[in-house]
């Protein structure tokens, strides 16, 4: 198959906000301090794991014909905030662990259930980027 970009640009707003319009859909990223109009980008970011996660769930389950009756996805992280506020530390600045539990209501036994979320999250684009190195490059425009 063919490349596909995707593009996200997004543009600082008043206070903490930021916001980007996606084709058309209006995201709001904020801050719980600050207005509080829209989930902070750590969160956002868990969002899209598990976003991800679901959607590729319901793309193997109907390949395989399986009735997937609920998906739910649990995504907590740990990190150490000293890092992204300037302050040493030993740690990254990003997240140091994420652990994802899915709850999923199906006809499958409990391995076929870790069979099938280790096949769904081998397939999930966003699983992948956390796992594997990916080039990421940033300039200043003109």
């Amino acid at each position: 198959m063919a490349e596909k970009v995707v593009e996200v640009t997004t543009h600082m707003a008043s206070g903490w906000k930021v916001t980007a319009q996606v084709r058309e859909h209006l995201l709001v990223i904020d801050q719980p301090s600050a207005t509080n109009e829209g989930a902070n980008p750590l969160e956002t970011f868990l969002f899209s794991l598990g976003g991800c996660i679901s959607a590729i769930a319901k793309m193997v389950a109907r390949e395989r014909h399986i009735e997937l009756r609920q998906f739910d996805v649990h995504v907590r992280a740990i990190m150490n905030s000293a890092g992204l506020l300037g302050q040493p530390s030993e740690d990254p600045v990003g997240f140091k662990h994420i652990a994802l539990n899915a709850s999923i209501d199906a006809d499958l036994s409990e391995e076929q259930k870790r069979e099938f979320l280790d096949t769904v999250c081998n397939r999930c684009p966003v699983h992948d980027n956390l796992l594997q190195p990916t080039l990421v490059t940033h300039r200043v425009n003109d």
